[in-house]
């Protein structure tokens, strides 16, 4: 039997043991994350204040957990990886107990893998594994565990359909305005939201014509300037002034978004409430509220008319699709996403060409010089959203890539490269192609050459669209 004792002198003769038993905190159940020097920020942010060792049946055990938590606390792991490991240890705790096992050397690796197979989980095991490999290497507790090889399941990826993407655009305007652009700068920029939510007010650089973000990249724990577009910087500039204006420009608020609380006098729904902005950081929590009371009050529905449950991660996650979706290189969306590794890239890879391949085989393009294309040019935005921005067309197509702003070419969509038509426009160009004989006609009979040449010109593109759309026609039957 190995008592408790001769565990902690274990510990106390180890590199990382002696300075962990003599904090003041240590022999408590109950530690508080200021104890554990996390920052103020840090602390706003977490949702409990502080981390619990209560309901531990073995001493030793309880011991053990103890200095595993201050261990992942050095590696400057998440918080809530650290509250996960407590919380598996504690199970083992239990499960121990039930089985009748309450001395160390009871921990067998034929132990330690039936524990693990009671609730396979991947995080389950990985605590498993770090804790043996942890006491074993500081000496505290000589134990072997032999993993389960779990099979990798492709992760679910949650991305915003279409056409939901599209009601959400349309509704943006129910948030208040912080919310919004909170929310569409997260789509934009792909933040997790709690990298959002420690955004600095003074986030912003401008270096010639070049504007320049400061993001805090969760995974890898520190701050980096990435380059933006001007619209995204207008964007974060508009909620600069808005923090002005509220709060004052010499405010000590330092964050990009503040707390957005419902006054208390006012008892209709959050989307109706007279709201009270206050210089504190937004949570998490209100965060997901706000989201969860607005997809109830825009009816987000996708196209099999379930209800869509909209959440931060949501937001993340299509940014990366489209990204992918627009042949970005697998690096630089790990870049922008702030990711660990590129271990998730492949799957919005794969879920991108499925997508094409869909559309390949749906619908077929002509361009201005009469080339076939198998499907639509990749945009910078889904193809819904263009209804809300693209450049009206009587006739195909607008697939300019950037909806913003005026279109040069308004009135000349024939003569633009980003416009397209399909086998349905076939008959109206038939018919528009009629139309210019008859007024070809009339210009000639009465000799006006502008307009002889401007009618011929405008028949020598609709000929070179409608011979693409014979060649189109042509390679449809040929698949049949």
């Amino acid at each position: 039997m190995l008592p408790l004792e001769v565990l902690k002198e274990k510990i106390a003769n180890s590199e990382l043991g002696p300075k962990w038993l003599c904090l003041p905190f240590f022999e408590r159940d109950i530690w508080s994350l200021e104890e554990l020097s996390y920052t103020e920020e840090e602390r706003k942010l977490a949702i409990q204040k502080n981390l619990y060792f209560k309901g531990f049946s073995l001493p030793w055990l309880k011991l053990l957990t103890k200095l595993t938590v201050l261990a992942t606390f050095r590696q400057k792991r998440a918080l809530d990886n650290i509250r996960h490991r407590i919380t598996y240890l504690k199970q083992l705790d239990e499960f121990l107990m039930a089985k009748g096992y309450s001395h160390p050397e009871d921990l067998t690796n034929n132990i330690l893998r039936e524990y693990v197979a009671q609730r396979m989980t991947k995080a389950r095991q990985q605590c498993i594994a770090y804790a043996v490999r942890l006491w074993s290497d500081e000496g505290w507790l000589k134990l072997t565990y032999t993993a389960f090889k779990i099979q990798k399941e492709n992760p679910k990826l949650e991305t915003i359909p279409e056409e939901v993407l599209y009601q959400i655009y349309k509704n943006f305007d129910l948030f208040p305005p912080q919310l919004e652009r909170l929310f569409r700068l997260q789509l934009v920029l792909g933040c997790r939201i709690v990298e959002m939510i420690r955004m600095p007010r003074q986030c912003l650089k401008q270096e010639g014509d070049n504007w320049y973000l400061l993001r805090w990249i969760e995974k890898r724990k520190h701050w980096r300037f990435y380059q933006i577009h001007p619209l995204v910087a207008e964007l974060v500039r508009e909620q600069q002034k808005f923090l002005d204006v509220e709060f004052g420009a010499n405010s000590q608020f330092d964050k990009l978004f503040c707390k957005v609380v419902i006054s208390h006098h006012n008892n209709h729904g959050r989307f109706q409430s007279e709201l009270v902005y206050e210089s504190e950081i937004i949570s998490k929590i209100s965060i997901a509220l706000w989201l969860k009371d607005f997809r109830e009050e825009a009816d987000l529905k996708d196209k099999h008319g379930n209800r869509f449950h909209l959440t931060t991660h949501h937001f993340r996650r299509t940014k990366a699709s489209i990204m992918a979706y627009c042949d970005a290189e697998d690096e630089y969306i790990a870049a922008v996403l702030g990711h660990g590794s590129l271990d998730m890239l492949p799957h919005y890879r794969k879920r991108s060409l499925e997508r094409l391949e869909k559309e390949a085989n749906s619908k077929g393009y002509v361009d201005k010089y009469g080339q076939v294309s198998s499907f639509k040019p990749r945009k910078l935005r889904y193809e819904k959203l263009a209804e809300i921005l693209k450049v009206s067309t009587p006739l195909g197509e607008c697939h300019r890539p950037t909806m913003l702003g005026d279109c040069q070419s308004r009135y000349a969509c024939l003569s633009c490269d980003h416009h397209r038509v399909t086998l349905e426009d076939k008959t109206k160009l038939e018919a528009d192609y009629e139309s210019l004989q008859q007024d070809l006609k009339q210009a000639k009979t009465v000799g006006q050459e502008r307009r002889i040449t401007e009618i011929n010109r405008l028949i020598d593109l609709l000929k070179v669209r409608l011979k693409g759309l014979g060649k189109l026609q042509n390679l449809k039957v040929e698949a049949i």
